[in-house]
């Protein structure tokens, strides 16, 4: 029988939470709402890694803008272009009844 005398092994770093004041920061000064919205999505996930390797402190609230915008773009985009609303997805139609 062998005893490890090793020390462990250090844990990665745990991963931060998101920061309101970052968040504030990033939407108002690097990503504000109207350049999101208009800016197509891979261009956007480029310019948030740009930011990211730019300042770290961002790493936690990209990732969120990103996918919120993804969110909005799959949600609105069966009502461009035509009157008629986009049909309900099946989680949609579930919360509704």
């Amino acid at each position: 029988m062998h005893l490890n005398t090793d020390p462990p092994a250090p844990l990665a770093a745990p991963a931060k939470l998101p920061c309101m004041r970052d968040m504030h920061e990033l939407m108002t000064t690097h990503l504000p709402e109207p350049l999101v919205k208009l800016v197509p999505l891979d261009e956007l996930e480029r310019r948030g890694t740009e930011l990211v390797n730019e300042h770290p402190r961002f790493a936690e609230e990209v990732p969120l803008v990103l996918a919120g915008e993804a969110r909005r773009r799959a949600r609105h985009r069966g009502l461009v272009g035509s009157r008629t609303p986009a049909p309900l997805l099946t989680s949609q139609a579930y919360s509704r009844a």
